[in-house]
Parts: structure tokens; C-alpha cells; sequence
């Protein structure tokens, strides 16, 4: 029998997986495996810190043809990123005001 146990994230009640339940310590809900996949990768990139810097000095148009393939993403899924806006209005009002200000003084501080 499967002991339950509560999931960090969310703090709700789960029974974990049959096959590996001493292992399973996030419950099953998608938003939930969505911010367990987030802690991994910046545990990951904590413990590599130089990966993309060897990339990027191994092939110098490495950045470029990311940052192509990003706004390529973003011309496809307009409607993606105008409905998320919509539902995420105040939070990007607020990173977009933050952003900005870092920019301009970043911008003054080069003399430009």
C-alpha cells in the first residue's frame, strides 16, 4: 500500500506513482511538474555556468542563430503571446516597466 505524502509546491495531499513512490516527491499536476521542470534546469545551469559561454566560443553565429530562432517563435505564435499578455496584464506592465528602467540606465551609463 502506497503511503501518501505532500507535494512542496502546491501543499496538497497525493499518492505518489506505483512503480517508483519512494522517488516521486511532486505531485502529478501539471503546474506543479511545470515548476519541477524550472528548479531543474536552474539547478542544472548552476552547476554548468560556463556551458554556453564554450558554445558560444566554439561557433561565434551560436548566439546569433538563437536569437534568430527566438524571434522566428515569436512571429509564428503572435496570438500565444498577445492572449498571455492579455491574462498576465498587470505582471508584464510590472517586468516591462523594470525592464526598461534597467535598459535606460544602462543606456546612460554607456553614454548613449
Amino acid at each position: 500500500m502506497a503511503h501518501g505524502k505532500i507535494c512542496p509546491i502546491c501543499k496538497q495531499w497525493f499518492i505518489p506513482n506505483k512503480y517508483r513512490p519512494n522517488k516521486q516527491e511532486i505531485c502529478s499536476n501539471i503546474e506543479c511538474q511545470y515548476e519541477r521542470q524550472l528548479q531543474n534546469m536552474a539547478k542544472w545551469r548552476e552547476r554548468n555556468p560556463g556551458y554556453f559561454d564554450y558554445r558560444q566560443e566554439k561557433d561565434p553565429t551560436w548566439k546569433h542563430s538563437c536569437r534568430k530562432r527566438a524571434l522566428d517563435w515569436r512571429k509564428r505564435h503572435m496570438e500565444y503571446l498577445q492572449l498571455y499578455r492579455q491574462q498576465h496584464k498587470d505582471e508584464h506592465r510590472t517586468y516591462m516597466r523594470e525592464y526598461m528602467r534597467e535598459w535606460r540606465k544602462q543606456r546612460k551609463a554607456k553614454g548613449l
